[in-house]
């Protein structure tokens, strides 16, 4: 799980801003839990289209690293303002980034 992280983080940093963050949650959060799928938030300052664009690169670009899983992401593009539920209960997670 550790390399895992890793390969995310650093995909990560090649995808988004360096303003960016990234939380991972759930069942994930616990090495000692293996969960069905990868959970991560991100928050990021791109617009709306830019986050969009980099959401699918960072995803092609984890799944050359780690393979094929199955991995949700939930984007919160900070310039719209939304103030999602999710949001909070995804920055309980981890936060990587």
């Amino acid at each position: 799980m550790i390399q895992e992280q890793t390969s995310i983080m650093d995909c990560f940093k090649q995808t988004f801003e360096p303003s960016d963050h990234l939380w991972i949650f759930r069942s994930r959060m616990d090495d000692h839990k293996r969960g069905g799928d990868i959970d991560l938030y991100i928050e990021t300052q791109l617009s709306a289209e830019g986050a969009v664009k980099a959401k699918f690169k960072f995803l092609r670009l984890i799944q050359n690293e780690i393979g094929e899983q199955k991995i949700d992401i939930v984007l919160n593009v900070l310039e719209l303002n939304q103030h999602l539920p999710i949001y909070e209960t995804a920055k309980k997670g981890h936060l990587f980034v």
